[in-house]
Formats: structure tokens, C-alpha cells, sequence
């Protein structure tokens, strides 16, 4: 089951992120059991930025909307509902994630739980809340 945590809560929020919206996200995703980080929004391995990312601060995607590997498939579910500057932590389990298969090329075990900590920063362009 998906765990999903508030950690910051929005200032205002009349406008919640809805499936075909534009996010803007900065993350960080770690394994649970390790805190190994293997995915984020500005993070960088021996100085280069993780292929993809283009080492910007954030990354936009369409809620509901995502190339399948781009983050699990329970991520959006997790996103659903948030508002411009709430922070949320997923808790992912293997059955959510990458399964006995892991993913190897961005250091993920089989069978591993992630967790990503996750801030919305803008939707549809708009990054003061609504």
C-alpha cells in the first residue's frame, strides 16, 4: 500500500493538483531501507547530473500523463490532491515500484520500498497558491 505523508502543508490551497495538470516537483528519492539516494530533481553523481535531468532544481510532468520508468506507477497517485508548496513523502512499497526486477541502471535493489520527498512547486504555471 501506498503511504503518503504531509510534511509541509500549503499556505492556501483552493486549486489542488488534478490529473492532466502541469507539475512542476523537486524530490529527492531514496531506497527505505538504505537511504541510498537514487533519484532527484538536482542532484548530481561524481559531479554530473543523473542523465535526463539536465541538472535543473525541478521537473515538469503531466500528472496522470508520465512515460512509463519515469517514476513508479504509484507516484502520480501520490501527487493527486497536493497544492503549490506542500511537501508530501511517499512511501512506495516493491509491489508499487520496481518489483523483484528493481532498477538496476539507477541503483534500485529488487523488492526495494522507496521513498521520495516530494515539493510542489507550480501547477500549470502557476506558482503562488491558489
Amino acid at each position: 500500500k501506498l503511504t503518503v505523508s504531509q510534511l509541509t502543508p500549503p499556505r492556501l490551497c483552493r486549486r489542488p493538483a488534478t490529473t492532466d495538470d502541469l507539475l512542476e516537483i523537486s524530490y529527492l528519492g531514496t531506497v527505505l531501507d538504505t537511504g541510498a539516494v537514487f533519484d532527484g530533481s538536482s542532484i548530481k553523481i561524481d559531479g554530473k547530473g543523473i542523465p535526463g535531468r539536465a541538472n535543473d532544481v525541478a521537473l515538469f510532468f503531466v500528472l496522470g500523463k508520465q512515460p512509463f520508468g519515469q517514476f513508479p506507477p504509484a507516484f502520480d497517485a501520490g501527487l493527486e490532491g497536493m497544492c503549490v508548496g506542500e511537501r508530501r513523502r511517499l512511501i512506495v512499497p516493491p509491489v508499487l515500484a520496481y518489483g523483484s526486477q528493481g532498477l538496476t541502471r539507477r541503483g534500485i535493489p529488487p523488492n526495494a520500498t522507496l521513498q521520495y520527498d516530494v515539493t510542489l512547486v507550480s501547477i500549470n504555471g502557476l506558482a503562488t497558491p491558489q
